[in-house]
């Protein structure tokens, strides 16, 4: 073997190795990259939350135009380096844009808030299927101009239940009484469930005030399959107090405040 061809073998024996990774994705976050690039994260079908660099996107007329988009459903081809975490996306095709929520200010912040909380919530490259299927079904709920109160509860619920995190909600957390219509229970984010109006004092802290509406509501909403999740609605009382509660819980959990919730704080509730 002469010298270069010796010095060629070596550099492809170094060289990263690359793969192909093609799934469908849906973007929950945009940042510009110099001055022609964009760093998409998706969270995707088969790989979870992930990142990639689309080279020329921000000047692109054809390969992205109008594609990377905040919460649309693509279908992605992208490289893999073995020395980095980030991704270089080389295709994507728009499956669903979702355009009703680009018409309506109200409903692309609710959109905003879900992908925030996707973002925030989960790991990198941490695949759960059911978890990219509520994104989906949230999304093309808030798409059919479905109560958008209702869909963001649903959503944070489900969200938490698949985390490891459903709410505790059929008795007292300290004592163990049973919810029923003759006691009052609150929400505790630090415990995670009810505490009855005796044992607040005891357990200290901040608490959610729910009606047994309310908790009857979320249980249901915690169980029923996503194909009946739709037909379950909120009273407006419920509606308050099932988004108070995930307003303070979630950001707790996370140890960090969710920005997309200040622009949604006077849309829920006419």
């Amino acid at each position: 073997m002469n010298d270069i061809a010796a010095q060629y073998q070596k550099f492809i024996l170094r060289r990263p190795l690359m793969a192909l990774i093609h799934t469908p994705a849906v973007v929950i976050h945009v940042t510009d990259y110099g001055e022609s690039d964009k760093i998409v994260t998706f969270y995707t079908q088969k790989y979870g939350k992930t990142a990639a660099i689309a080279k020329g996107a921000k000047r692109s007329k054809k390969r992205f135009l109008n594609k990377l988009e905040y919460f649309s459903l693509l279908d992605i081809i992208a490289d893999t380096a073995r020395h980095s975490s980030l991704l270089r996306l080389d295709q994507a095709e728009l499956i669903a844009p979702y355009p009703f929520l680009r018409k309506s200010i109200q409903y692309y912040n609710g959109a905003m808030l879900i992908c925030e909380l996707m973002r925030l919530g989960t790991r990198e490259n941490d695949c759960d299927d059911k978890l990219y299927n509520l994104l989906v079904w949230s999304l093309s709920e808030l798409n059919k101009g479905q109560s958008m109160s209702d869909i963001i509860i649903f959503f944070q619920l489900r969200m938490l239940k698949l985390m490891g995190y459903q709410l505790s909600l059929s008795c007292c957390t300290n004592c163990g009484i049973k919810i029923s219509n003759v006691n009052t229970f609150s929400f505790s984010a630090v415990h995670n469930g009810l505490v009855c109006t005796r044992c607040i004092p005891v357990r200290g802290g901040q608490f959610s005030s729910l009606s047994m509406n309310t908790i009857k509501t979320l249980e249901m909403g915690q169980s029923l399959s996503l194909e009946k999740l739709s037909r379950l609605k909120f009273s407006q009382q419920s509606t308050r107090e099932a988004l108070t509660l995930l307003r303070n819980y979630i950001p707790y959990l996370l140890q960090r405040d969710v920005h997309s919730w200040k622009q949604l704080e006077q849309n829920f509730v006419d």
